[in-house]
This record gives structure tokens, sequence and C-alpha cells, in this order.
């Protein structure tokens, strides 16, 4: 079966223009990287009075903010990302009114599928975390399951489900939010690619930027991808490495379901009846040099997920070698190439496994790189060394659903010096402590 591959190419998705040099230019907090997380920490920032430039390579929202599933799930989190999920669901709730903007919020609920006994033990052991936290999460018989997805087929066994989950449009969510922030007074300046972070007596003093300098006695990394290596040359070791994600747009499958389904095969269904479709439990990671260089870190991960992980040896790690990722304005946008075998296998499964999908279309396809720690947990945390650096990257694929309330939460890391929800466990010490390799095994 032949796929067509669409890629969505973030540099046909703006007008290249001439670089406009800035001089002396200052504010009170720079953001870097112009995902839902850096645009969302603006939008707060600004909200509060604390002028903000955000600084983005490409253009605003076109890696994997743009690229994601558009789930908005609070089911199957490790308990030191629930109350954060529980917290954005309710800024989800009230965003598309807060943001005067249409954001094809849908809440469906989310599903996660159990197709044989240890699966069903994985989730029935998570289900306990739920009602402590009072997440309105069910598990389900296979009949109950065909009360939501009628079309679904016997063979699955059960399933989680959580009714106040949700799912929106990532396309959308980071215009809304510049949108949103400039209103406010906050600057954005993109295709400004950050070269370095400038430090003073240790301690930020603002960044460099290809169109110039800009003072700032704070800095918010929130670079996904490229944070690792925006973070190197302080000494600061962020382990993270790029794990590469692809989906489809599906037409023709018919009235399915209003949830987010995660199963072999990983669907919504958006409100004009198209599917996003993905492969739910395998990636790829193209091999770099991090790969080496956290080895030891990953190794747990590695294992646990050596039969859904693919491993890949080629361009990304020549490219690596050259130092060509090193240049921030040579990749403005990521953009790699679904994987056609990967749209397949979902294919086959959605036909498989769903009645009256068996003359579906795949429109497009595209993929995204996330940025995955060792525990697939983010690191939202401001360091001691050098003073002046808040960290919101690491998002391990959870980024899209926990976008709004991370930028609450960075803004008031920032402004109040403690946030209104814990996050200690995210602290970017962990690693160094050795507990920074443990991971739920059903997130």
């Amino acid at each position: 079966m032949l796929i067509p591959t669409h890629r969505l190419n973030g540099e046909s998705m703006f007008k290249k223009r001439k670089l406009q040099t800035i001089e002396n230019r200052a504010a009170d907090v720079v953001v870097i990287g112009g995902g839902i997380v850096g645009c969302s920490a603006a939008y707060y920032l600004a909200r509060r009075g604390v002028s903000v430039i955000l600084c983005e390579k490409g253009d605003v929202g076109l890696e994997q903010s743009s690229r994601n599933w558009g789930f908005v799930r609070q089911q199957g989190r490790d308990e030191a990302e629930l109350p954060l999920m529980m917290a954005s669901n309710q800024i989800w709730q009230g965003l598309e009114a807060e943001l005067e903007a249409d954001l094809e919020w849908i809440q469906g609920g989310n599903l996660a599928l159990a197709y044989d006994n240890e699966r069903m033990e994985l989730i029935e052991r998570w289900h306990p975390i739920a009602k402590a936290h009072g997440l309105d999460t069910h598990l389900l018989t296979r009949q109950q399951l065909r009360d939501i997805v009628p079309a679904s087929k016997s063979r699955i066994l059960g399933a989680m489900y959580t009714p106040s989950d949700g799912q929106a449009e990532p396309r959308k969510l980071c215009p809304a939010f510049k949108r949103a922030a400039q209103a406010k007074g906050a600057q954005f300046l993109t295709q400004c690619a950050v070269e370095s972070i400038e430090l003073q007596n240790g301690r930020v003093a603002g960044v460099q930027t290809e169109q110039g300098s800009i003072q700032a006695s704070m800095v918010v990394c929130a670079a996904g991808a490229w944070s690792t290596r925006l973070l190197r040359p302080l000494g600061v070791k962020l382990p993270s490495l790029w794990i590469k994600g692809s989906v489809a747009q599906v037409a023709g499958a018919g009235d399915l379901t209003a949830a987010g389904v995660w199963g072999r095969v990983a669907f919504r269904q958006r409100g004009d009846g198209r599917l996003y479709m993905a492969l739910g439990v395998e990636g790829e990671h193209h091999l770099m040099l991090d790969s080496f260089r956290f080895f030891p870190a990953f190794l747990p991960l590695y294992l646990h997920n050596r039969q859904e992980m693919k491993f890949r040896f080629g361009r990304v790690l020549l490219n690596d070698l050259f130092g060509r990722y090193n240049d921030f304005k040579r990749h403005r946008t990521l953009d790699p190439p679904a994987s056609r075998q990967g749209i397949e296998s979902a294919l086959r499964y959605l036909q498989d496994e769903y009645e009256g999908v068996a003359k579906v279309t795949v429109e497009r396809t595209w993929a995204g790189y996330m940025d995955c720690t060792p525990d697939m947990l983010p690191v939202i945390d401001q360091l001691e060394k050098p003073r002046g650096l808040v960290l919101a990257s690491g998002f391990s694929g959870h980024g899209f659903g926990m976008g709004p309330v991370v930028g609450k939460l960075v803004s008031e890391l920032i402004i109040d010096a403690r946030p209104s929800i814990e996050v200690t466990a995210l602290r970017f010490s962990r690693f160094k402590e050795g507990v920074g390799t443990k991971h739920s095994p059903v997130v």
C-alpha cells in the first residue's frame, strides 16, 4: 500500500524577509523558543506586566508543537505530572474564550486500550492514582468500550476512560498565544536565532542573537529539541534525545468517537470528521552524538522500550558529526519525513480494529522530533547556576496538553519565586542525584 507523504515543511509556511538588526534592546525576560511552552510563558508574563521578548529561529509553533496528535490527556500520566495536567485541563476548558480563538477544543474524553492481560494490569495499577487525585477515570469492560466507540471490534479486552480529557488542533495554539501575548505588550522576534546565553558574574545578562544582543536579567529556555545544544556551552548538561513521531491525516472514517483513542493505533477525530492517526507505541530514534554521551542515563528507557523503539543510523548522525545542528540558523524548522512503514502499520491496525474504515484515504502525513528525557518527564526549574536561567524543556511528547499551565508556572517562578503547583520532582538536579532515570510504565 502506498501512502502519500506530504511534509509539513515549515520553511514554506512563512515568507523570508530581510533581517532587522537590533541594537541595545532590553527586556525583563527573554524567552527562547516559540513552541507552546514559550508562547504560553510569554503570554502569562506579559499578562502580569513583565516586559518580555520571545526569540524564535523560525516561526512560532512550526516544530513539535504543531506536529503532535492534539491530545489533552490527564490519564496515564506519571504521578509527578498529573497535578499539572489536571490544572492544565482546567485552563484548556476556558482557553478559547481567554485567547479569543478557535482552537477546535473538544472535551470528549480519552481512551487507553488493553489488548492483553499484561496491559490491563498496568491500567488497573494506575487507576488508584487517578482516584487519589480525584480524577474521573473509569475502567471499562469490552461492552462498555463499545458504548463509546461502537465501531470497535471484540478483540480489545478492556480500557481506561477519562471523560474530562480533551483534544485540540495543534497548529492553532501557538499563533493564538502569540496574538494574545502581543496584545499584552510582549514582543516576538521570529527568524531570530539565539546564538548564546550571555552571563556576567555567574548570572544571566541576556542573549546574543543573529540580529544583535538583548539585555535581560532572566532567560527562559523553552527551546524543545534544541535545548540541550543551547545549554551545553554554559556547562548545563540536559540529558535529552530526539524521538521522531509520524502522523497521518485520514478522511472517510465516518463518525467513530469524540474521545481520543490510544491503542496499537492512536487517533482523534476532528470536528470535520478527519482523523489524526499514528502508531500508539512506536517511535524512531535517529542516532546522534548525544545518543552516546547520554547512553548510561537512557539505558533503562532503551531496555524498557526495546520492542517499540526503532533505531536509525544515517543522515542525522552525519549532520551532527559535521556540527550542522550547532548552527541554529541552518535549521529554521526541523521537518523530518514521515515514516511510510509506520503510517502503513497504523492504517492496517485502524482497518483491522474498527468497522467501517476499510476505504479511508490518507490525505497527508508529517513527522516531528520530541525532546525526550531518560525518565520521560520534563524539567521545570529555575537554576541556581547560572542564576536567572529557567528551564522548561524535555516534555517527552507531553508538552502540548501541558503547555498552558507550564507557561503559567514559568511566570510564577520568575515573578513569585515559587509556583502555585509543586514541581520539585521536575527539578533539573534529579539527573545528578540519580533519580532521573525512573519512569512510569503506563505513561
